[in-house]
């Protein structure tokens, strides 16, 4: 596969396109970042100016996942890649891959593809590129380095994978920990990341940055690297430490205490589903589509919304009239309590109605078993305003507020304070130590595991608690099963 890289005209340049990004003219940190409003990835741009020093990148929804639209290269090619929080490799599809070329080809012109022998900024870099997510995903090839574009900013020598194996047609713009990229796994050293490579060349002050996903039926989101919209939540920023493994000096991924949850009904009456007695780690991941809870409680809310398994289906189905249900699924941390709407977890599956006549949705909550670390995945994170911040190895939390108009963009400093409108909890139990039970982030092979899903630990800090049986009381039931169940 070396071969392939190395026998293609590569050109080292420094330079960069002047078309992939524009500075405000009274200061050399500001950067004007265009927005995108189509699901394609040559997008049309309306420039706005935030604050200097913040790189910001439309997200669009599609199939359960967010895209950015970025270029690689000069000049620049367009590619769409998913945006992943819980992985920390970029890769990208080539023409002359094996699923790009199946079929005749054509297979991958949606998320585009990347050629290096027409880039003159394209370098090859040594050894070669693997990684594997947890629902059996792949994506194997080579490394290169290369100028991309993202929210309008060229960011030069950028390490990503080529894939030329593997099974999706569509890359990954993977954001995460170094620590967690596929060749640590394999006993190398980290390379700089995309959000490092930005603050060596200045674009941003911190290696920190926001997600707004917006609400589901919402065409778009919204990610600010080195800055976030006040704009676009409620109420202060909670800032909560990230737990770390404790085999480990650092904390390796987006990893925070949840303490409590409850459920609400829409006459505000409201029961503990777990308090701090059962504090559990919690992954706050992008690349996850739905959230997963302990089993129990995921069990009691499934019963809840009359979600039913479908064989076919990937998770629990539902019918997607529920989304009428009145009531919230509420995420207590330290410092802040994120309110999901339980008509938010119902999430369209199909268009096509069943043998009843019925449209399914899929209930975007799965089970877990006890001792796991959970996945906070976007059914909820479309509720919150996250700040993944990896200098203070902390996440900064709030109330999201869905379709705002108002723009409020604010740079994400550097050192212990970087984030503003941002509290720092008081409490000394933010965080509870994690615990591997197997190799973190890797299988027997050279191959990485994505964090995504269901990741191999378990927490020391997680204590068992009774759960109330799930038959709520008769007004609770009364008030959020209005509907019958129409599987």
């Amino acid at each position: 596969m070396r071969s392939w890289l190395l026998a293609l005209p590569l050109l080292l340049s420094s330079g960069v396109s002047s078309t992939l990004f524009a500075r405000d003219g009274s200061s050399s940190k500001v950067i004007r970042v265009p927005f995108s409003k189509e699901r394609a990835a040559h997008s049309q741009y309306n420039k706005r100016e935030p604050a200097s020093k913040t790189a910001t990148q439309k997200l669009d929804n599609k199939d359960f996942l967010f895209y950015a639209n970025v270029t690689v290269g000069t000049p620049p090619q367009h590619i769409r890649l998913h945006i992943d929080t819980g992985s920390s490799d970029i890769w990208v599809e080539t023409a002359t891959s094996e699923i790009c070329r199946r079929d005749g080809g054509g297979s991958c012109d949606i998320g585009g593809t990347y050629d290096n022998g027409t880039s003159s900024t394209a370098e090859y870099v040594e050894g070669e590129f693997s990684i594997m997510y947890v629902d059996g995903q792949y994506a194997s090839g080579v490394y290169a380095k290369d100028t991309l574009g993202i929210g309008g900013v060229g960011v030069k020598d950028v390490q990503f994978g080529i894939g030329l194996k593997g099974t999706s047609e569509e890359g990954v713009l993977g954001i995460g920990f170094e620590s967690r990229q596929s060749r640590v796994s394999a006993g190398l050293d980290p390379y700089p990341g995309l959000v490092t490579q930005m603050v060596n060349q200045e674009l941003i002050n911190s290696r920190a940055y926001s997600v707004w996903l917006n609400d589901l039926n919402a065409a778009a989101g919204e990610i600010l690297f080195g800055g976030i919209d006040t704009g676009k939540f409620k109420g202060p920023l909670a800032t909560i430490p990230l737990s770390r493994r404790t085999d480990l000096p650092s904390p390796i991924d987006f990893i925070i205490t949840l303490h409590g949850l409850t459920i609400e009904n829409g006459e505000g009456e409201t029961r503990e589903l777990m308090n701090t007695s059962r504090s559990v780690p919690a992954l706050l991941d992008t690349g996850a589509s739905f959230t997963y809870l302990p089993q129990d409680i995921a069990d009691q809310l499934i019963e809840l919304v009359g979600a039913v398994t479908v064989p076919e289906y990937k998770g629990p189905a539902v019918n997607c009239s529920k989304r009428s249900l009145e009531g919230s699924v509420n995420f207590v941390f330290a410092g802040a309590t994120i309110e999901v709407n339980l008509r938010d977890f119902i999430i369209d599956a199909t268009d096509e109605p069943n043998e009843d006549n019925h449209i399914l949705c899929y209930f975007g909550i799965l089970g877990m078993s006890e001792g796991s670390v959970l996945t906070l995945g976007d059914t909820f994170l479309r509720s919150a305003y996250v700040v993944y911040d990896m200098d203070n190895e902390a996440i900064s939390i709030a109330q999201t507020i869905f379709n705002s108009t108002s723009t409020n963009i604010m740079e994400i400093g550097s050192g212990p304070d970087a984030v503003p409108s941002a509290t720092r909890s008081s409490t000394d139990v933010d965080s509870i130590p994690v615990t591997a039970t197997a190799s973190s982030g890797s299988t027997s092979s050279d191959t990485a595991v994505k964090s995504t899903g269901s990741p191999n630990v378990s927490s020391s800090g997680a204590t068992k608690l009774s759960i109330a049986p799930t038959n709520f009381l008769t007004r609770f039931l009364v008030s959020i099963l209005s509907l019958a169940i129409l599987l």
